[in-house]
């Protein structure tokens, strides 16, 4: 039995040297330029460690064996001819174990360059994340590759919240609405704001992103910049991200609780407040929409897109058209190209003309007075409809409504020719 132990301590104990000449060899290879051989004889190195059991592994060789490896695949990444998406995965892994192993040792010596380099290799992960969703087109990869960098650079203490957002965009764009719920959350609870200190670098006349205001304020100090700019908080964007999740998954109490919250933290953004609109309009709470439209409207009393929408739900939903009438008024005089309210002027004087149709209708054979009276009265109505089609048409002259509305009223009117010309336009779009 003892002869049996010695002999298996003995075994060990020579795997255990093995691994020093192939970490070296592996150096010496990878400093002469040779990383093929490099390779071969760190992964040598591997496989000899990997059969050990933790316990048995040299203490003193394994940093030295995890910081060889991690620039071995490095400088295996970095070459154009060698270059595997995966090698920069093992050297990412190897600087995390050197580091984490003379963390726990206490003795930092190898984790030093690890440290050094591992900022690289997440700008290099970034880069193959925008090559991935802007050059090729794959979503999933480049999810991936964001992923690693966020996580490598929350290992060394830097929270990457604008990586961390384009994680959260792109699950989105491929349905891994989990993800994008996740990522927003965070987002949102961190009150993440995205501002950017931009800056006209006086040595080339361009501008250029500084990492805060401190920086740009001593660049401007000291007369290497001017021109500072702020850009606006996009906060609310994940708010609006989320929102979409909740409706993409007919998630409607979500959806319905969030938007109180987005609307109380930003009362005056416009997009918040149209989606919320929206969202009374498809419950079909009217009441609901117009009280949303006129508390925007006390902040934006000329804004054109408000008074429309009160038009509509007055006109279309509550029928009443005397406030419909006055709101698209408004509307069209807030914004004279609005297309959509002086149409809506033209088609609420076609209803009214209908309205004297139905009357003459009704009317007796011998009631030619009243025929004509009646008769005069439509014509008055198509007469002022054509006023709101004819200034729709000068406003987008290839709108189809407006051009068949036109070719109607023309053709009641009599307006043969005009209603014959609006017909061949209509048949050239």
């Amino acid at each position: 039995m003892k002869t049996t132990a010695f002999f298996g301590a003995l075994v060990l104990s020579i795997s255990m040297f093995a691994q020093a000449p192939s970490v070296s060899s592996a150096k010496i290879a990878m400093d002469r330029g040779d990383l093929a051989e490099a390779k071969r004889y760190i992964d040598e190195a591997a496989g000899i460690i990997n059969d050990q059991p933790v316990e048995t592994r040299n203490v003193k060789l394994m940093p030295k064996y995890y910081a060889y490896r991690g620039q071995v695949y490095y400088k295996l990444f970095k070459d154009e001819t060698l270059s595997a998406p995966e090698y920069l995965d093992e050297a990412a892994q190897s600087f995390a174990d050197c580091i984490a192993f003379e963390t726990s040792t206490g003795k930092k010596r190898y984790s030093k360059e690890a440290d050094e380099l591992l900022p690289y290799i997440a700008a290099d992960y970034i880069a193959i994340a925008e090559d991935n969703n802007f050059n090729k087109g794959n979503k999933e990869d480049a999810i991936k590759a964001y992923e690693s960098a966020y996580k490598l650079r929350q290992n060394l203490g830097t929270l990457d919240t604008l990586t961390l957002s384009y994680i959260g965009y792109l699950s989105q764009d491929i349905k891994d609405y989990t993800r994008a719920e996740e990522v927003y959350k965070v987002l949102i609870d961190m009150n993440f704001k995205n501002i950017l200190w931009t800056g006209i670098l006086l040595e080339d006349g361009q501008r250029y992103p500084f990492p805060d205001k401190k920086t740009l304020d001593f660049y401007i100090q000291t007369e290497r910049a001017a021109e500072p700019e702020r850009s606006e908080s996009i906060a609310h964007e994940f708010y609006i991200q989320l929102l979409w999740v909740y409706k993409e998954t007919n998630r409607t109490e979500d959806y319905d609780a969030l938007m109180k919250v987005a609307r109380a933290a930003f009362p005056n953004n416009d997009n918040l407040l149209k989606m919320e609109l929206q969202s009374f309009l498809d419950k079909e709470d009217y009441d609901g929409a117009l009280a949303n439209l006129e508390e925007a409207l006390v902040s934006d009393p000329k804004n054109a897109l408000y008074l429309y929408n009160a038009g509509f739900i007055y006109h279309q939903k509550k029928k009443d058209l005397i406030k419909g009438r006055e709101y698209y008024v408004s509307a069209m005089e807030a914004d004279a190209g609005y297309l959509d309210a002086v149409y809506m002027l033209g088609l609420m004087h076609i209803d009214a003309s209908n309205v004297v149709v139905e009357k003459m209708n009704d009317l007796p054979r011998n009631a030619k007075k009243e025929y004509d009276k009646l008769n005069a009265e439509k014509d008055a109505e198509l007469a002022n409809a054509l006023v709101f089609f004819e200034k729709a048409y000068g406003i987008d002259p290839k709108d189809e409504a407006t051009l068949q509305a036109l070719r109607e009223v023309y053709y009641k009117l009599g307006k043969y020719d005009d209603a014959k010309r609006i017909m061949e336009e209509m048949g050239n779009i």
